[in-house]
């Protein structure tokens, strides 16, 4: 199953980055990309990925409220944090807010598709509703 992921994180050269790496993957489809929490919000609702791969710290709206408001409009749309804020109280912060999964900035590539797929195949399930 291919996995379509807007990809959004406030700083453009890791964003291309990442949007560059992901691209590598065969069974992975970048749908967009977004430099904020409000333009995360706007790309949900308009691209509907299978998945949203968000930072959490963003100046404009940061991703627990950006993921809130996603999911008001989507709630099941997974919302997987990538962050460089990896420590167990924001992990849970995140989790309790409705993160479908939660990662340090440094994991790698594969354990990343991982993740990614666990959530949209959690999003397909309706046992996990």
């Amino acid at each position: 199953m291919t996995v379509r992921v807007l990809v959004v994180d406030d700083h453009p050269a890791f964003r291309k980055a990442l949007t560059s790496a992901l691209r590598l993957v065969d069974d992975i489809e970048v749908a967009g990309e977004a430099g904020g929490g409000v333009a995360a919000c706007e790309g949900a609702a308009e691209l509907r990925p299978d998945v949203v791969l968000m930072d959490l710290s963003m100046p404009d709206l940061d991703g627990i409220g950006a993921m809130k408001k996603i999911h008001e409009s989507s709630p099941d749309m997974p919302v997987v944090i990538l962050t460089a804020h990896a420590d167990p109280g924001v992990e849970r912060e995140a989790r309790e807010a409705g993160a479908s999964g939660f990662l340090a900035k440094g994991t790698g590539l594969h354990d990343l598709v991982i993740v990614l797929h666990e959530a949209a195949d959690n999003e397909d399930d309706p046992a996990q509703e």
